[in-house]
């Protein structure tokens, strides 16, 4: 798989090596400053450096951008990042592109520019805090999708809607899913008929629009 990455500073760095490491990525890195570039070459020897503008057709053509499964810009200007997809989206039909959003306000931006992802670590963040906030005591396991997907555990409360009720029986948000059931030592994926019990622990899987309707329908009344 090919990888091309515009931006050789501490988070191209670390994305470069965390994908060299894995062995099975052919990755190139555009970065302007040559000193960056000298680290990225001297430490990965199996990576293709490029020194030069990733908002340049020229730069870009040079690093067989075209023949990229991922583009991925990750610069600290979202101009920069954003004009680099762009590009590689327009010009060279690269099918994924991604993009760091520094501010996180830029999202919907670039997003409706035609950037395929927007990660902003502000926004992960900030969202993860919001999440724990707002949905205490269910616990936050992981965020997907820029905080859009919520997988948490969570334990049925003893007079809440759910409890002693099949699954198929409690109107859940559509896009929810119950991925496990763990009641004391047992942990099983449940059916439509497995009947949810207090004190039953559920491994949830849900998109963030639904998470209060969730969380009202396994804690108490």
């Amino acid at each position: 798989m090919r990888v091309v990455i515009v931006g050789g500073g501490k988070v191209g760095y670390f994305l470069t090596k965390l994908l060299a490491e894995r062995g099975r990525y052919h990755i190139t890195v555009i970065e302007q400053q040559p000193e960056l570039c000298r680290k990225v070459a001297e430490e990965f020897s199996n990576v293709t450096v490029i020194e030069g503008d990733g908002t340049s057709l020229d730069i870009l053509s040079d690093a067989k951008v075209h023949r990229c499964d991922f583009f991925i810009a990750v610069t600290g200007k979202d101009e920069d990042n954003l004009i680099s997809c762009q590009l590689a989206k327009k010009v060279f039909d690269v099918k994924r592109t991604i993009a760091r959003a520094n501010n996180p306000k830029n999202i919907n931006v670039m997003k409706r520019l035609g950037v395929d992802n927007v990660i902003s670590s502000t926004d992960i963040i900030a969202k993860i805090i919001e999440h724990e906030v707002e949905i205490e005591p269910l616990s936050v396991l992981a965020t997907l999708k820029n905080g859009e997907i919520i997988v948490f555990q969570a334990v049925v409360q003893q007079n809440s809607p759910a409890a002693n009720k099949k699954i198929a029986e409690v109107p859940f948000p559509k896009e929810s899913i119950i991925g496990a059931i763990m009641r004391e030592n047992e942990t099983f994926v449940p059916s439509g008929d497995s009947i949810i019990l207090p004190g039953d622990t559920l491994l949830v899987i849900v998109s963030e629009k639904d998470k209060r309707e969730f969380k009202r329908l396994i804690t108490s009344k």
